[in-house]
């Protein structure tokens, strides 16, 4: 995700580096008379001579503009071949919840068009969710897409996701078992879903510039969100159940020593500014982002978790009426994960990654991959 906010960066340079130098006022005469000479082929032999030497003069304004032009140099275009951040794989995390057996046999007894139209309604369910970024609640999607009473969920759900991945080359993925394990993990993210892209991509990250170079807000966007997870990480405060959690007023200050055009300070609830905030995710005619938009946004869709902090969930310093914590969420835990966090902290340090830290969590990881399996 850092590859994308830095080829962005260096794309916009290149951008600015290439119109800074206007085209030569010589060039624009020597165009127009050569309009003005095929416009007139026509004329008598005064205006022809005219234009000749009206063309003339052009030509001569231009060889001395062009030798002026010649002693200016042009500034260098720096070279994306110095960036290359290591792209990490994500946390593992089961897919649906297993078929039942019988539901299964429901599901292929069922009358052919009524199952297709089960599953066509549950599949579009789920895909406009996807495509708004929002968490897939697994009991609340059952009942929007009319299954609630057919017996027929899991084996549904099974067909869907086989259905994404063989298509679209997209997973769905349940809460990450570390997460879930967490005791300060609210419930209603233990069952949810998250569409998720498990297209491998190559070392230098092309598949994932292709996909978020659109949009160049999905660009900005995914650049704020894994330096705020990794500033979660690096500065929050560590509970007993592994999860770290930051104080709002502490994330923008750091927010704010990267980039002056993010406030110092989050918005007092009820204020113009907070309604605002709720709405376009760059600021007015610039590419700056809005980090009250955005950082809305993430929690909406899962990348951030939010909770009001109090005196008893919150040591590391005084707690204000109005304050809040932020965490990471399930779906920057299955986008991103910790391994990438910690080595795009360390790369940006110019630090290895703490060996200790990544074999911690690739232990965790291998529990959870035979829990899984055991499971299945």
């Amino acid at each position: 995700a850092l590859q994308i906010v830095l080829w962005t960066l260096l794309r916009i340079l290149q951008f600015l580096y290439r119109t800074s130098i206007i085209m030569p006022r010589a060039t624009r005469s020597k165009r127009r008379a050569e309009t003005l000479d095929e416009e007139n082929s026509d004329n008598d032999e005064e205006e022809q001579v005219v234009l000749s030497r009206r063309k003339r003069q052009s030509t001569t304004k231009e060889e001395d503009l062009d030798e002026e032009e010649e002693d200016v140099e042009e500034p260098e275009i720096p070279s994306t071949q110095g960036f290359a951040f290591s792209q990490q794989i994500p946390e593992a995390s089961q897919t649906v919840l297993p078929e039942r057996a019988n539901e299964r046999r429901n599901l292929d007894y069922m009358d052919r068009d009524a199952r297709d139209k089960a599953l066509m309604s549950l599949s579009r369910m789920i895909l406009f969710k996807a495509l708004e970024n929002q968490p897939i609640d697994r009991v609340k999607t059952i009942k929007d897409a009319g299954l609630g009473g057919d017996k027929i969920a899991t084996a549904a759900y099974q067909e869907v996701a086989s259905r994404f991945q063989n298509v679209f080359g997209f997973e769905l993925k349940q809460t990450p078992p570390f997460m879930v394990q967490q005791k300060s993990l609210p419930p209603r993210f233990k069952d949810r879903y998250y569409v998720v892209n498990t297209v491998q991509d190559n070392d230098d990250g092309s598949h994932s510039r292709a996909i978020h170079s659109v949009h160049k807000t999905s660009k900005i966007e995914k650049g704020v969100l894994i330096l705020t997870v990794a500033l979660i990480f690096c500065k929050g405060e560590s509970r007993g159940d592994g999860s770290r959690h930051i104080l709002g007023r502490d994330l923008y200050r750091l927010m704010h020593a990267v980039d002056e055009s993010i406030p110092a300070e989050p918005p007092a609830q009820g204020t113009a500014r907070a309604k605002a905030g709720n709405q376009n995710r760059l600021q007015s005619n610039s590419s700056s982002p809005n980090f009250d938009a955005m950082l809305e946004g993430f929690c909406h869709s899962d990348y951030l978790i939010k909770e009001k902090a109090t005196e008893e969930n919150y040591h590391s310093s005084p707690v204000d009426e109005g304050d809040f914590l932020y965490c990471m969420g399930p779906r920057a835990a299955l986008e991103l994960g910790r391994r990438q966090i910690i080595t795009f902290c360390a790369e940006i340090l110019g630090q290895e990654p703490d060996p200790s830290m990544l074999k911690e969590i690739e232990n965790d990881m291998e529990e959870e991959e035979a829990t899984m399996v055991e499971a299945h």
